[in-house]
């Protein structure tokens, strides 16, 4: 990871983690680990050795087709970029304006009817764990909508790298949301109390998150990414020769 890509790799897992609390993916964990493992609830709770196995392999699986869905977006992005290397200037002020809207819909400002339904398939009982990839294809498609703000500032900010940057960016955001994804599963008795805690405080959030989507949104409507990019590295590289004792 360079200098210049550390801010948009911090972006990339802010998107997963903000996108896997949100209202329409976290209360629905339980039911997805429930399906792709084939354990009942009770039995994600028990943390017994093989059931820990069957869990870890089952989200792995999962995170793989969760990728799949990713990645491609994360190329297009980098492609669409390039493409209009000409046109960068309009292509900025675009997207900042969507992603000004995504952010704005996040803290209640605005309502997008759209962004409310996801397009989940509907499947009954337990796939099991060599279905859990195509319920994590499912998954990449069906809340795409939902966590349609989160994707949609990550996809402003991946249009400035090159395509296999940009994919890299959305294998980052795949993999945070994998990593929680497992992390739920691993520590499912201690996530559940987590989960509550978080829907008490959703509004905290929404706020939080919608705030960051509308200044990623700002800068880039104002042409001021890379100028403030400079300034994040600046900061970071501060940050990280007090931290670490052997700087950067």
């Amino acid at each position: 990871m360079t200098a210049e890509q550390q801010p948009a790799w911090l972006i990339a897992i802010a998107a997963g983690l903000f996108s896997f609390v949100s209202p329409c993916v976290l209360p629905l964990i339980p039911g997805y680990l429930s399906m792709i493992s084939g354990l009942s609830v009770e039995q994600l709770k028990e943390r017994r050795a093989r059931h820990l196995i069957r869990i870890l392999i089952s989200c792995l699986l999962f995170s793989l087709g969760l990728s799949a869905v990713f990645i491609p977006l994360g190329w297009s992005a980098g492609a669409v970029g390039g493409w209009l290397g000409a046109r960068q200037r309009i292509l900025n002020i675009v997207l900042g304006v969507v992603v000004i809207v995504f952010g704005l819909f996040v803290v209640g400002v605005v309502r997008l009817p759209f962004l409310y339904q996801d397009r989940r398939i509907r499947l009954r009982g337990s796939l099991g764990i060599w279905g859990a990839p195509l319920l994590g294809f499912a998954f990449g498609f069906g809340w795409t909508p939902c966590i349609g703000p989160w994707v949609g500032a990550l996809f402003g900010v991946a249009q400035h790298s090159p395509p296999a940057q940009s994919a890299a960016l959305f294998a980052l955001f795949s993999a945070t949301l994998a990593v929680c994804f497992t992390a739920a599963g691993l520590l499912f008795a201690y996530a559940v109390r987590a989960f509550g805690f978080l829907q008490r405080h959703y509004r905290a959030v929404e706020l939080v998150s919608g705030g960051i989507i509308i200044l990623i949104g700002l800068l880039l409507v104002s042409q001021r990414w890379e100028l403030a990019v400079r300034y994040m590295n600046q900061y970071l590289t501060r940050l990280a020769d007090r931290v670490l004792p052997w700087g950067v």
